[in-house]
């Protein structure tokens, strides 16, 4: 069986003024923070390939990610999609 290769999650990005960007990842139970949107996308795929490595390694099961239509948000949130490509986090081909 062909092992997944890149995975795609949402994720809420919440805007509060004077802080850091929270990044939460409802389907994982995980969080993150960035200084602004790149820092924040670029916080939340090392913790996505963080977690889904973890969760590979200890033979858990992956849960599916949640369409994005199905998160709900608030006025100062918005819901980003986040990807990674395992094989450069495993650093296997």
């Amino acid at each position: 069986m062909k092992q997944i290769e890149r995975y795609f999650y949402p994720a809420v990005f919440t805007y509060e003024p004077g802080q850091e960007i929270a990044v939460d990842f409802p389907d994982l139970k995980c969080a993150t923070s960035g200084v602004n949107d790149d820092n924040a996308l670029l916080s939340a795929r090392e913790l996505l390939g963080c977690v889904l490595y973890g969760l590979k390694e200890d033979a858990e099961e992956i849960p599916a990610p949640t369409p994005l239509t199905k998160i709900d948000t608030r006025p100062n949130e918005r819901v980003v999609p986040v990807d990674v490509n395992m094989p450069s986090i495993s650093g296997t081909r």
